[in-house]
Order: structure tokens, then C-alpha cells, then sequence
């Protein structure tokens, strides 16, 4: 009789909190969750908290086009500190005023062979500096460590950011990044990678899509995802926080039930819609899919939900608007390149691409944050900005 009433207690509990989950403003934090700093006994300012090397990182902010102040780190690739670090240890630490006269952004501006990855941008939760994120800044420019720049920002609402996040106002930081690193610092589209994890998969094809869709269109080095998703209302279905505590899992039995929660999502994210359109106005597009087959947070099927309408779209653009394509041929249709127990990377036939590259890497290890910092997504970003 107690665990009876113990199982009637949870549910009730769980039914409280998706009703509320169904209000715009929790549902928006319950999202984001950008009140969750986890570094609060960290100072963002002070990058040396975080593992870095004095002056390796210059904190700076960006001004967005709607007015928002968000929060940037510029992290010099280590090879390239190593040789200079008397130099920028000279000088004055804290938040850069004016970024682009630092030594570090020099560095960046005067060598014609540097890449500048725009880390677009981490998950919901925390702050630059939170859990694995200093790792991933880290290791993403390890394959070469002369070469690899990075430029990583806070969203809106987030850490020392100003604003609250939104969907459209997430692109918008994005695309921030992307002017600054373009317009003031004068770096070739085709020298930058566009790359998220998890929530920020979406944010990146926001932004890319945005880039493509505009005139006159303006493409990027690659578009890479790690560990993304199809749409919200589709991961919600699945989503399990901390790979953990399902959100609509627990309704799988009752699809009506789940569809009818679901409607409510406010901000529906669609980055299988983002990545057809992406897909259509990019001509010379270079996107990477990445995921771990232990992710239990986000699923790779999500991983081949993006893949197959990439694919679709391609040959779209070949064979015309009507042309349909069943998943199963998408998959099956898939030329595969095994790398052992490392991984197994699957290619979009180049005679159906007209002159896209479509790939798509599944990692067997990783989960869902670690597998940003593994020395094999190291080599898959540097590989795709043409190192």
C-alpha cells in the first residue's frame, strides 16, 4: 500500500510540473536554464581559473544588433601562445576594451593561415567556464596547435550576458560573432567553422542558415554539429536531463497525451527544417555531423534525422522540389568508411550532392559532453577547415 501511494505521489508530481512546464516563462528557464551558473565561485574574467595560461584567453564583450552585450572569449592556440607568451603575459589582464588592438587578436588578424573555429556554442546551463566547456576550447584546436583559434561566447541571459535568451535572439548572438569575427577582424568566411554541441547544434544552423539565406548568401569554411537534435518537440519526446530524468518519456504509452504537451513548446527549434534550407541556399556547404553512440541525453537517431533531410535536400537541388526520398533510401544509400572501435563515418554520395559534402561521424564513445573532447573530434574540426 505505501509503494501504491508512493507511485501516486510521483505522479501527481510529474503532472504539477509538466502543467507548469506549459507557462512561456518557466518554460523558457526550465529550456535555457541560464539562471544554473555553475560558476559561481569562479570569476569568467579571470580565464587562469579555468586551465588556461595567463593572457592565452581575452575576455571581451560583443554588441548585438538588437542591443544585447554578450560575453566572448578569444582562446589563442597554445602552439602560438608558447611562442609569444612573454609578450602577452606583458599584458594588462581583464576585459579587453577594444579586443581587436590586444597582441592575441593580432595573432589572429595577421596570419593568413589561421583558422578561427566560433564555438556556437555551448548547451543550456552554465557559462563558458562550466563542467567540460574549458576542455572543449582547449581540445578543439589540439589536432593543430599553431593554427586553431577560437572564438567562444555566452548567450544572452547567460553568465555575464546581458538579455533573456530566445530563440531567434540565440541566432542573433551568433550571428554577432560571425560579423565580428568577418567585418573587424577581416577573417575569410571560408577560413571560419561554425560549431555547437548540444542546444547549441541549433543555434549553429540558425545561424548558418541565416548567413546562407541572405543576399547576397555568405558560406562558411563547414557547419558542425555535435551531439544534435532534430527539433525540440521531437527530443522532448526522448530527452532524459543527465541522461537521466526523462521530460514526456514517461507518456510514451499514450502518444496523444504526449503530443498534446508538446504542442505547448514555445520555441520549437527545428534544425531538420534549418538544415534542408541550409542545404538548398549553399551551394559549396561543408556540414559535419558528430555523435556519440552512448550519448543517453540526446540519441544519435537525431544524428541521422539531420543527415537524412541534408541529404534529401541535395538531391533536391538536382532533381527538383518534388523529388521524394524515403528515410530507408537516405540510410541505405549512405557510403560508410569504418575507423574500428573509434568510429564509423558515412558519406553523402558525391554524384547526388551537386557539390555539397554531407557527412556524418558516429563516435562509439563520448556520451554527451566528453565526446567534444576526444582527440577524434579534434581531427574531424581541423580535417573540415582544411588542415
Amino acid at each position: 500500500m505505501k509503494a501504491y501511494y508512493s507511485l501516486m505521489f510521483m505522479g501527481v508530481v510529474y503532472f504539477i510540473c509538466l502543467g507548469l512546464l506549459t507557462f512561456p516563462v518557466i518554460q523558457n528557464n526550465a529550456i535555457y536554464l541560464h539562471k544554473l551558473q555553475l560558476t559561481w565561485q569562479s570569476d569568467l574574467i579571470r580565464p587562469e581559473q579555468f586551465g588556461f595560461a595567463k593572457n592565452q584567453v581575452t575576455p571581451f564583450f560583443l554588441n548585438t544588433t538588437d542591443g544585447e552585450s554578450i560575453f566572448a572569449w578569444h582562446v589563442l592556440p597554445l602552439g602560438t601562445y608558447m611562442h609569444h607568451r612573454e609578450e602577452l603575459a606583458e599584458q594588462e589582464t581583464g576585459v579587453a576594451t577594444d579586443p581587436v588592438s590586444t597582441k592575441n587578436l593580432q595573432l589572429l588578424k595577421d596570419d593568413p593561415e589561421a583558422r578561427l573555429i566560433i564555438h556556437c556554442i555551448h548547451g543550456n546551463a552554465g557559462t563558458l567556464g562550466a563542467g567540460y566547456r574549458p576542455v572543449y576550447l582547449r581540445s578543439l584546436s589540439a589536432a593543430h596547435p599553431s593554427k586553431i583559434h577560437v572564438l567562444a561566447i555566452d548567450y544572452r541571459g547567460f553568465g555575464l550576458s546581458t538579455g533573456t535568451p530566445s530563440e531567434q535572439g540565440l541566432i542573433n548572438d551568433g550571428l554577432s560573432a560571425v560579423r565580428f569575427a568577418v567585418d573587424q577582424l577581416g577573417i575569410s568566411p571560408s577560413q571560419i567553422a561554425l560549431v555547437g554541441q548540444s542546444l547549441g547544434t541549433a543555434v549553429t544552423f540558425g545561424v548558418a542558415e541565416s548567413l546562407a539565406s541572405q543576399s547576397p548568401p555568405e558560406e562558411l569554411g563547414a557547419v558542425i554539429s555535435i551531439a544534435g537534435f532534430s527539433n525540440l518537440k521531437e527530443l522532448l519526446l526522448t530527452y532524459r536531463i543527465g541522461g537521466y530524468i526523462p521530460i514526456l518519456a514517461p507518456l510514451r504509452g499514450y502518444p496523444k497525451i504526449q503530443k498534446w504537451f508538446s504542442n505547448f513548446v514555445v520555441e520549437p527549434w527545428s534544425s531538420v527544417t534549418r538544415v534542408a534550407s541550409l542545404v538548398k541556399n549553399s551551394p559549396n556547404l561543408n556540414l559535419v555531423l558528430i555523435h556519440a553512440k552512448n550519448d543517453y541525453e540526446i540519441p544519435w537517431i537525431h544524428s541521422d534525422l539531420l543527415f537524412v533531410h541534408a541529404a534529401s535536400a541535395a538531391r533536391k537541388t538536382l532533381e527538383g522540389e518534388d523529388t521524394k526520398m524515403k528515410i530507408s533510401d537516405a540510410l541505405d544509400a549512405k557510403v560508410l568508411t569504418s575507423y574500428g572501435h573509434e568510429s564509423t563515418l558515412a558519406t553523402w554520395p558525391e554524384e547526388m550532392s551537386n557539390g555539397r559534402r554531407i557527412s556524418q561521424w558516429l563516435v562509439r564513445w563520448g556520451g554527451h559532453n566528453a565526446v567534444v573532447t576526444s582527440a577524434s573530434t579534434a581531427v574531424i574540426v581541423a580535417r573540415a577547415l582544411g588542415l
